[in-house]
């Protein structure tokens, strides 16, 4: 049995994009960037791409993902 609880590896690191958009609400994505362990080479995984209607629903998202992606 193996020791990882999770199925995401280990993030490097995280890119955030918020974007207004022009009815006054909010585009958010998150992707993850983890190195592949049998290949020299980096993956991205998408984790939200959403709308979202504003700057709280944003930051409640991002708390989400981020704290369920360690």
């Amino acid at each position: 049995m193996s020791g990882n609880v999770s199925g995401r590896k280990a993030a490097w690191f995280y890119n955030l994009d918020l974007a207004l958009l022009a009815d006054g609400g909010y585009h958010l994505s998150v992707t993850a960037t983890t190195v592949d362990e049998e290949e020299p080479q980096l993956l991205c995984q998408e984790l939200i791409d959403e709308r979202v209607a504003s700057i709280d629903d944003a930051l409640a998202k991002l708390r989400r993902v981020l704290t369920t992606a360690n």
